[in-house]
């Protein structure tokens, strides 16, 4: 299989160090993913009314995000060992640390689930539903572009650099998605009948949903920056 492909060169194009940090990149992606489907769960288990269930998943949502905590350091320690080109480490680091940041944001506002107890009404549901699911499905494409990086060589060996690219674009299109949908439902809030407090609780509960999606993207962002200067 094509992918298999990938994998193999790039074990044989990294050196060693590199290929331990790569390891250690597609693990802590791996853990955040599990972040991210804690707080999924902890959503749809608040929102079907199971209650307890929720605040079970919240407290696994702390634990993965302590452990993806921990995961980011180790890379830290093994980029300042030597790993890969100076020029190169920043640029890891700071994509490290945005992946970080989605476990972080997942916590948040699985946060605002269990200890805010949001009044959703049913018309609203949907919507928050679909996004969540976008989001889902943004993280799902950027971990496909991280098992995906390789050195330069082995990225135009298996001309997998376009391929990247285009899924580092389909992210930054479902992003687009989601802020027109949080902003078509904040209207539509805002102009309800709801009392201001529960809009208010509302507009903080939907926009620390979107955060997810922001930083998804910012992780990209910083992938693609890695991606081109493997060209320079």
């Amino acid at each position: 299989m094509p992918g298999n492909n990938f994998q193999s060169a790039e074990v044989e194009m990294f050196t060693e160090k590199e290929r331990e940090v790569k390891e250690l990149i597609d693990k802590h992606v791996q853990k955040v993913g599990k972040c991210l489907a804690c707080f999924e769960s902890c959503f749809e288990a608040y929102f079907l009314g199971e209650f307890g269930k929720a605040q079970t998943i919240h407290e696994s949502c702390d634990h993965i995000e302590t452990e993806a905590d921990v995961q980011r350091r180790e890379i830290g320690d093994h980029l300042f060992s030597g790993a890969f080109l100076p020029i190169e480490r920043k640029d890891i680091y700071m994509m490290t640390e945005f992946v970080d940041k989605i476990a972080n944001k997942a916590e948040t506002a699985s946060d605002v689930v269990v200890y805010q107890s949001p009044e959703v009404p049913e018309a609203y549901v949907k919507t928050l539903r679909e996004i969540v699911e976008i989001i889902m499905e943004m993280f799902r494409i950027f971990q496909d572009a991280v098992n995906l990086f390789a050195p330069y060589d082995a990225l135009q060996v298996h001309d997998v650099l376009a391929a990247i690219k285009e899924k580092i674009n389909s992210i930054g299109v479902m992003e687009s998605e989601i802020d027109k949908k949080e902003e078509a439902l904040l209207i539509t809030i805002f102009h309800s009948d709801l009392p201001l407090a529960n809009k208010i609780q509302m507009e903080n509960f939907l926009r620390r949903i979107a955060e997810i999606s922001d930083v998804i993207e910012d992780a990209a962002d910083r992938l693609y920056v890695l991606v081109i200067r493997e060209r320079i």
